[in-house]
């Protein structure tokens, strides 16, 4: 029987509790373990002095299992509507906490709870705008590390942040969301060897590899400040802004439970995914426009039990839709040109699908990109 990828998520994830990969971790507890061992946790904040005074305290786990090892850190949410990578950090410590070997794991689920808080990309964004508009851009917590005490809010938690956590890293992985209309994808450097070793064992369909840049100055990326101080780094980029799907989660549980394997953290071998592993570049990404105007209906899966989404594997000829053209109410039907995976599918006006109700119309305009398939 063949196993979808679909499956496989439904094999790994195991209900309440929030375990992965059941027939590899348990297989691997020790004894100990399944006595009831449980390592130790901590609770901690990093806290940071606001311009207006107060103090912010950002909470993070910290699990160590008493034995040396790689110290693995996963930094959640640096944009506030990009929040998966919480949950992520909720199930992997309760992962770690019963089967850690060695090492320890750091884990921050909320990096900015400025933006959280305000439910925007960054913080001081208003309703409907993304950060590509964002008047000045010195919020974006992502290009602000290693952070500044006496600069502004975000600037004053990022160095909190890696004074209490980043600095203590080995490796790091930098959790972040893709709109819901573009597959999840792991961000690998084909030029860093052992960041590439850590991009090769997730679990996402899409792996993208490009140059390793560190600036020798300045503020960068959190990944950037690891590769700078000699450690390994990547980066995800799970489904859905503004939302928590369970299918995302357990995508970003299992890498984070492979990158452990991998490290010798949790015994055991990394688990791949059932299928390739497709290396998204501009050369095997043929992208779907609309040869009109008009309403765009999409496809149901070939199961016909939902529809299709991003990810999902097309055979060449396979109905992706149909527009209801706007001149004559003809139903022009919408194909896949090659058989491949769904890297990008269903309409995103204007960059902003995943914050603004307009921008998820299904009204399409004729040369607007419907899909893009991507060959294995």
């Amino acid at each position: 029987m063949k196993t979808t990828r679909r499956d496989f998520l439904r094999l790994t994830g195991m209900a309440g509790i929030g375990m992965v990969c059941a027939n590899g971790i348990i297989a691997h507890a020790s004894s100990a373990d399944k006595k009831g061992k449980r390592n130790k946790v901590t609770v901690d904040h990093a806290v940071a002095t606001l311009q207006d005074g107060s103090a912010l305290a950002t909470p993070f786990w910290r699990i160590e299992c008493g034995r040396d090892g790689p110290s693995l850190v996963l930094i959640a949410a640096q944009h506030g509507n990009e929040v998966i990578g919480t949950e992520v950090a909720r199930r992997f410590q309760e992962v770690c906490a019963a089967h850690l070997v060695a090492g320890s794991v750091w884990l921050v689920p909320v990096a900015n709870l400025l933006a959280v808080r305000s439910r925007r990309h960054s913080y001081g964004l208003g309703p409907e705008q993304n950060n590509r508009i964002h008047p000045t851009k010195e919020h974006n917590m992502q290009r602000t590390w290693p952070g500044n005490p006496r600069g502004n809010d975000t600037e004053r938690v990022a160095h909190a942040l890696d004074q209490a956590v980043v600095r203590h890293g080995s490796h790091l992985l930098d959790m972040h969301c893709w709109q819901h209309v573009n597959a999840a994808e792991t961000l690998a450097l084909d030029d860093h060897p052992a960041s590439l070793a850590l991009g090769q064992v997730t679990t996402t369909r899409f792996i993208s590899l490009r140059p390793s840049a560190v600036p020798p100055s300045g503020p960068i990326m959190v990944a950037q400040l690891m590769r700078r101080r000699a450690g390994a780094s990547l980066v995800i980029e799970l489904s859905g802004q503004f939302s928590m799907p369970e299918r995302q989660v357990q995508i970003g549980l299992s890498s984070m439970v492979n990158l452990a394997k991998l490290l010798g953290m949790i015994a055991g071998k990394p688990e791949s995914i059932p299928g390739p592993r497709v290396v998204r570049t501009k050369a095997n990404s043929h992208e779907v426009r609309a040869p009109c105007s008009g309403m765009f209906v999409p496809a149901a899966h070939t199961d016909r039990s939902v529809g299709l989404a991003p990810e999902d594997r097309v055979e060449q000829g396979q109905p992706l839709g149909h527009i209801i053209r706007e001149k004559d109410l003809v139903a022009v039907p919408i194909v896949a040109p090659v058989t491949g995976y769904l890297w990008q599918y269903g309409l995103c006006h204007w960059s902003l699908c995943d914050a603004s109700l307009p921008a998820l119309h299904p009204y399409t305009e004729e040369r607007e990109v419907i899909a893009t398939v991507v060959t294995a």
